[in-house]
């Protein structure tokens, strides 16, 4: 029954939609991810072509890092081709770190400093008064570029994530190697709902975010709107942005340094409410650059700040027809 939902959901809603919310109808103001927009390029150009808009400004975030050459170069040429088709289109890039403002800016995109995880909503994540089972959690699927073997000193795991959605030999064999052998110890499941993981993450002493190479990684943030201190590896593509210096240990890429810094988060915690405190505190001047920027694009038209933001301002979520219907953008008739 449930599967024939999701089936008669996804033909009579999700499928007539692109992948963006939509701020404004006139002038179109709108957001998406990067490779939601250049994937259904097309489609969007032609929506555009038949918009009466004065002006159409479209906000991208970006789903993984584009501070290296081969991921920046290639993604400027994208931008800077679809830009050239459409007149009244103005593409602003939502960087994730101060490095990708400056690389995409020297490649000649219009970028600023607005990282994704800002737009968490809080209250969704509160700070739960559980009792601590594990002295670290891991929310994260089973793919080797999130190096679980980093994990494999810390006495009590928790792991949460799917195997992988890569049809790769190399990945198939990363997880079962994984969940047989390196972390076999840890207690895993392959899937908890959103409304469960702060239970989940309030039953951990702290949260391991160790990737080397990412986007700016959403759980980042959750753990710490939970309440939860943060073990860290170093990286790009932006989830440092809103680390702050008491509720985040970033530690040597070594299984040693990662059990080391949890066993000190297990002995000696920091404040659950100061590390959520700390974290709004940190998303706060990256939703007023978002506002700032929409009322720009909106004017005379304004995003005023009574408005929140919806939900990862409901981009790659789970939505209502009524969102649809809201924030939607409906594909052109074939």
């Amino acid at each position: 029954m449930m599967q024939s939902l999701k089936k008669w959901y996804w033909k009579h809603v999700t499928s007539r939609y692109l992948p963006c919310t939509v701020f404004c109808r006139d002038p179109l103001v709108l957001a998406s991810y990067d490779t939601d927009f250049t994937g259904n390029a097309t489609a969007f150009l032609d929506v555009f072509s038949e918009s009466r808009a004065k002006s159409i400004h479209v906000f991208l975030q970006l789903g993984w890092e584009h501070e290296t050459p081969e991921n920046a170069e290639m993604f400027a040429r994208q931008i800077k081709d679809i830009q050239a088709r459409c007149d009244r289109l103005k593409i602003t890039i939502l960087a994730n770190s101060e490095n990708e403002v400056r690389v995409l800016s020297g490649l000649g995109l219009h970028t600023v400093f607005c990282n994704q995880n800002a737009f968490v909503d809080e209250s969704r994540y509160p700070v739960l008064k559980r009792p601590k089972k594990f002295d670290a959690i891991y929310v994260a699927r089973l793919s080797i570029f999130k190096r679980h073997p980093l994990a494999a000193k810390i006495a009590s795991l928790r792991l949460i994530g799917e195997k992988s959605w890569k049809n790769s030999i190399n990945e198939d064999q990363y997880s079962e190697d994984i969940l047989a052998n390196r972390l076999r110890h840890a207690v895993w499941s392959p899937h908890v709902s959103a409304g469960e993981i702060p239970a989940e993450v309030a039953s951990a002493h702290c949260g391991l975010c160790l990737s080397q190479v990412e986007g700016a990684m959403f759980v980042s943030i959750e753990y710490l709107l939970c309440g939860v201190p943060v073990v860290n590896t170093a990286s790009i593509g932006g989830r440092e942005a809103l680390f702050s210096k008491d509720s985040v240990k970033t530690v040597p890429d070594t299984p040693e340094a990662v059990a080391e810094a949890v066993r000190e988060f297990v002995e000696h915690a920091p404040d659950p409410e100061k590390i959520r405190a700390a974290a709004l505190e940190k998303m706060k001047p990256h939703r007023e650059t978002l506002r700032r920027l929409l009322n720009e694009a909106m004017a005379p038209k304004t995003f005023p700040a009574s408005r929140r933001f919806p939900h990862k301002l409901l981009l790659r979520c789970t939505k209502s027809p009524l969102q649809y219907l809201r924030y939607g953008l409906r594909k052109p008739a074939k």
